[in-house]
């Protein structure tokens, strides 16, 4: 039985990869010296080939450009419109990731 999880965008590798719910969701983009901060939607859903990303309150401008994003071995990457990688998250936490660029962390934001 295959279950009720959603397909694999097209973009994203098939083995290997983050389960999509430990990346889909909300979350909190700041920058680890200050200042810059992103609010971030991750989206389950395949549409159109490609899970979407909403940034909100967004002053990062590679997170203010991303348009979708992929499942990675360890983490994930932001795309642009283009399907160009414009960030990539490694995981660090059970609800946490980290820039490669190690400027920047990711944490899920609070549901209320």
């Amino acid at each position: 039985m295959a279950g009720c999880a959603p397909p694999p965008a097209t973009s994203e590798p098939q083995d290997g990869v983050l389960a999509v719910q430990q990346v889909a969701g909300f979350w909190s983009l700041r920058a680890v010296e200050g200042g810059l901060r992103c609010d971030l939607s991750l989206g389950n859903l395949v549409i159109d080939g490609a899970r979407p990303v909403l940034a909100e309150r967004c002053d990062v401008p590679a997170a203010r450009q991303a348009r979708s994003w992929r499942a990675t071995a360890a983490g994930f990457q932001l795309l642009g419109p283009d399907g160009a990688v414009l960030m990539t998250f490694r995981r660090i936490g059970m609800d946490e990731f980290r820039s490669s660029d190690q400027a920047f962390t990711l944490t899920r934001a609070p549901t209320s």
